[in-house]
């Protein structure tokens, strides 16, 4: 039984007409001899043409059924927007050769990644992947490829291998640039084994003002989180949400912590 797709109006003809054209550069006959022209004929709903001109894609309403084999691909197009996704393989690229520790490779993979593809999902990260190599080129790179290797372990689901690379680099670089961008990953992985102390610890290491750590805004925030998720006292988890208001107004996070310090203190008051 067919399933009905919801959605209409520019977005689904769009999609529509994306699905259209990966069919037929997947199974059109290219390089085909062209076949003679026939003559006109009456047009029948029932029978579909059998030319090879290309027939007018259907403008869909909500009750309208997708033609089989077309359902899967739109229903994909249609649930994230064309910049979300679009550059993928480029990243996974980028990726590949950060991981391996091909750090000159990798940056100019995701320098053009992010100049042809600025509204992928992963734009950020990419951007965040520069500045850190940017950063991080200290002791021969081999703080860098140590995390590198750990955040690909935490990628293949070894967190436990990843911790201990990181603990082990950090105890013998304890200088590095990216000492700050450790812990922080250290503090993550406590976070989702549920280990809420550690995971504050190392936050607060990296928010600390003597650091100066572009990372001390979300690290403030995993703290003030962490300290409500093992059932902590309110006023200590609104003190570090209140250090990021004040010490980073303009933090992409101020918004979301603001309300969240606003919910705190109105169950304070109750």
């Amino acid at each position: 039984m067919t399933r009905r797709v919801p959605g209409t109006g520019r977005a689904r003809h769009a999609a529509i007409a994306l699905a259209a054209l990966l069919v037929t550069a997947a199974f059109g006959s290219a390089g085909a001899k062209p076949r003679d022209p026939e003559p006109p004929a009456k047009p029948d709903a029932r029978v579909p043409s059998r030319t090879n001109a290309p027939q007018p894609l259907p403008i869909l309403n909500r009750d309208d059924r997708l033609p089989e084999g077309y359902q899967d691909l739109v229903r994909r197009l249609m649930a994230r927007g064309p910049g979300d996704t679009l550059g993928d393989g480029v990243f996974a690229l980028a990726e590949g050769s950060f991981h391996a520790g091909a750090f000159d490779e990798a940056g100019g993979r995701y320098a053009d990644f992010v100049q042809r593809f600025p509204r992928n999902l992963r734009a950020n990260l990419a951007l965040e992947r520069l500045l850190l190599m940017k950063d991080g080129r200290d002791f021969g790179d081999e703080p860098l490829r140590i995390y590198a290797r750990a955040d690909l372990m935490r990628a293949e689901g070894r967190a436990d291998s990843a911790e201990t690379a990181l603990a082990a680099g950090l105890a013998r670089y304890p200088g590095t640039k990216l000492r700050y961008h450790f812990r922080y990953a250290l503090a993550e992985i406590a976070r989702d084994k549920g280990n809420h102390a550690a995971a504050i610890e190392q936050a607060l290491a990296v928010a600390d003002t003597s650091g100066d750590s572009r990372l001390a805004p979300a690290a403030l925030k995993l703290a003030g989180d962490e300290t409500l998720a093992m059932g902590g006292p309110p006023e200590r988890a609104s003190g570090y949400y209140q250090s990021l208001l004040e010490r980073f107004p303009d933090s992409p996070l101020a918004p979301s912590v603001r309300e969240r310090l606003l919910q705190i203190r109105k169950k304070m008051q109750l």
